[in-house]
């Protein structure tokens, strides 16, 4: 619940009553961590009390439509109907145009290369709108080659928005681009869904693992290209489990996210390398699911060994769920578990550590103790009221 405190701080400022944050995501149609959280903010904003000060722009029949309609938050949104997400930008950034000057507008995460001339374009128009711009930077909106990096400092120069990241881990990266950086917002957590305290009903697709005894490594994660910039490192996983087998120890590795591949290449890929590890058969990849939460809590462990992960929301959610996490010494992963567990980060590429440490977790009996100042770590730091007030202060809403 909003404090006593802060709810005079909104009443004292009377404009707050029509004052709105115009929010335009960048992807529309991606189950992903910058979903999440959009919808992580409109639920804080109704905590609060203060939905009618969010609008978030999105295109008309896509993903997040249904997403925030299933979440009885469509009261909410503005839909832009259009051929394309090149056409959506350009359509919402119009209508963005014609808003009161004094409304604050939060591009969230629209760094995709496609964007880059539709925001260059709109620069001088919003600028000389006076409106307050702010981008909401998810990733570290690198680029792949050169002259990408130039477009993205071109673009962001000419906006010159006040950037807000999801870690610091983000900001050090995006600082080139986007030099005044206003705030760090560690991503929110649903608690009424990730806890440790609600019995759910074991997912089908688990029942068989569990009926046979193993204990379930955990790793929600978009399935995608190796060695890019934002590599999930999904590969790492099979030498872990090899290892795993060949110390006797009885442990599946089940991925569970999206492959946009063609034929599902980068799967098949993993499936493969599973089975020359022989280890086809410790080894799962599961659809994307919307009831994740159910997954966690009924995962033994969660592993997450991306080694420039920005932020790395699995480990939040995981921890809400009393679910132990090993990741990555480095990235937004490392820098959330220093905060309570710095032991259980690992080399990602040292497969031998990562199995013994994963071993150590499940047998070591402070990780129930480590757990429980996680979880406290996590409520303080990632609650839905507080993500959506420092977003209020952070864009001048109030």
């Amino acid at each position: 619940m909003i404090s006593s405190k802060y709810k005079s701080k909104l009443l004292d400022k009377k404009e707050c009553l029509t004052k709105k944050l115009l929010v335009i995501p960048g992807y529309c149609n991606v189950l992903g961590g910058t979903t999440v959280s959009l919808l992580m903010l409109a639920k804080g904003f109704a905590l609060c009390g203060l939905l009618e000060n969010l609008c978030v722009v999105m295109h008309k029949d896509s993903f997040m439509e249904k997403y925030f309609r299933d979440a009885g938050l469509d009261n909410c949104i503005k839909l832009i109907a259009a051929a394309n997400p090149n056409k959506f930008l350009q359509k919402a950034l119009q209508w963005v145009g014609k808003q009161p000057q004094e409304f604050p507008l939060l591009l969230d995460n629209c760094v995709w290369r496609n964007y880059l001339p539709i925001l260059t374009l709109a620069a001088p128009s919003l600028r000389l709108s006076r409106r307050n711009i702010y981008h909401f930077c998810h990733d570290l909106a690198l680029s792949y080659n050169h002259i990408g990096y130039i477009a993205r400092k071109i673009t962001f120069a000419s906006l010159y928005p006040g950037a807000i990241c999801n870690s610091q881990f983000t900001a050090e990266h995006i600082r080139d681009l986007m030099p005044d950086i206003r705030g760090i917002l560690y991503q929110p957590v649903d608690f009424e869904k990730f806890n440790a305290d609600s019995n759910t009903t074991i997912p089908d697709n688990l029942q068989p693992i569990i009926n046979s005894g193993a204990r379930i490594i955990l790793t929600p994660s978009r399935i995608n290209k190796p060695k890019i910039v934002n590599d999930k490192n999904l590969r790492a996983l099979i030498p872990v489990v090899a290892n795993l087998k060949a110390m006797g120890e009885n442990y599946q590795a089940v991925i569970i996210g999206e492959d946009k591949s063609p034929d599902m290449i980068y799967s098949r890929d993993l499936q493969q390398r599973a089975i020359d590890a022989g280890v086809e058969d410790c080894f799962t990849i599961l659809p994307p699911v919307l009831n994740i939460e159910d997954y966690y809590k009924h995962a033994d462990i969660v592993v997450t060994l991306a080694p420039r992960e920005p932020f790395g929301r699995t480990v939040v959610e995981a921890i809400a769920c009393g679910v132990p996490v090993v990741g990555s010494n480095t990235g937004g992963i490392n820098e959330i578990l220093q905060n309570f567990a710095p032991n259980w980060t690992v080399n990602p590429d040292d497969s031998l550590a990562v199995a013994k440490t994963i071993i150590n977790v499940a047998k070591n009996s402070l990780t129930k103790e480590i757990l429980v100042k996680g979880k406290n770590w996590v409520k303080n730091q990632c609650s839905l009221e507080n993500y959506a007030q420092s977003m209020m202060r952070l864009t001048g809403l109030v």
